[in-house]
């Protein structure tokens, strides 16, 4: 593993953790239910699932496309909907179903980025994505930002149903 795998490895691995914990901070009871102003959390517990299984295919090449997906947002647009159908879970499963299977998911993906060849972390590397070729290092490092960003979400949703 080169020095720059081991570094997105640590980083995704930590925000993973991270997601996982504010998560489990919410009460089954509330799990499936949305925020006055956003979702519920099992809803950002998919979107994160599913986005991880579209991005970080084995080999970092891109999107597999014999995989569909459920919760990307964006379910109005066509690059959306020529991927839509089952997933791993739904958001009316329970909160232990719905983190087993987001478990799994972010396993998998770190082994992705731990085994992938050197080749895939260099600067010109690019990967196929639903809409176009993207860089490979933007993509991983896109969906680090994009997991904290909806990690934040999750502690306004918690506050609301205290």
């Amino acid at each position: 593993m080169t020095p720059l795998q081991s570094f997105l490895s640590t980083a995704l691995d930590a925000e993973f953790r991270a997601f996982g914990n504010a998560l489990h901070a919410v009460p089954a009871t509330v799990f499936g239910r949305a925020a006055a102003y956003g979702h519920s959390a099992a809803w950002y517990a998919l979107h994160i699932m599913d986005w991880t299984r579209c991005v970080i295919q084995p080999g970092l090449g891109g999107v597999n496309p014999a995989l569909t997906y459920g919760y990307l947002g964006f379910e109005e647009a066509d690059w959306v909907r020529r991927v839509t159908g089952p997933t791993l879970a739904a958001e009316d499963d329970t909160k232990d179903q719905i983190l087993t299977a987001l478990d799994q998911v972010f396993t998998q993906a770190l082994k992705a980025v731990c085994t992938a060849s050197a080749e895939r972390f260099t600067s010109e590397a690019l990967w196929a994505t639903l809409k176009r070729p993207r860089p490979v290092l933007e993509g991983l490092t896109s969906h680090l930002r994009h997991t904290a960003y909806h990690r934040g979400q999750i502690a306004p949703l918690l506050k609301e149903f205290q």
